[in-house]
């Protein structure tokens, strides 16, 4: 591995310890696409293209999230996404989860019964879910 290569992988490393992400108190409060721009940006792109930072260093490759339509028939899969975007639902047939779980980020683990913070969660993936719908474009 070249020094370049992993001085890079060093930063972007150091850089995601660093970053804080929003609280869910935060985040009840912000768009889809703010949400997006928080926590996707960075091995999705901000186009939702696969194209973020972080891509090049990963072992597989990022999903071009404005062809997800596409990719289904020209019908945007709305329970695909949701299940996706939230992680916590075994989807065995697809190997490992590469993605993280945000569904478990999005809960509250000292209270994972309380019908608000499911609540809450299921609206800010439910807003991911529709900025993802807003990004879809035609099949190149």
């Amino acid at each position: 591995m070249r020094l370049s290569t992993i001085s890079a992988i060093v930063a972007f490393a150091s850089l995601g310890a660093c970053a804080s992400h929003p609280s869910n108190e935060q985040m009840a409060r912000m768009s889809g696409m703010d949400i997006y721009r928080q926590l996707c940006t960075s091995c999705h792109g901000v186009g939702g293209e696969g194209n973020g930072p972080m891509a090049p260093l990963l072992k597989i490759d990022v999903p071009d999230l404005t062809l997800i339509s596409a990719r289904h028939g020209g019908q945007f899969p709305v329970d695909y996404v949701r299940r996706t975007i939230d992680g916590r639902f075994e989807r065995p047939a697809h190997g490992l989860p590469y993605m993280p779980v945000w569904g478990l980020r999005f809960s509250d683990p000292e209270s994972p019964r309380d019908s608000l913070a499911h609540a809450q969660s299921d609206s800010i993936i439910d807003r991911l879910v529709e900025y993802l719908r807003s990004l879809q474009r035609a099949t190149p």
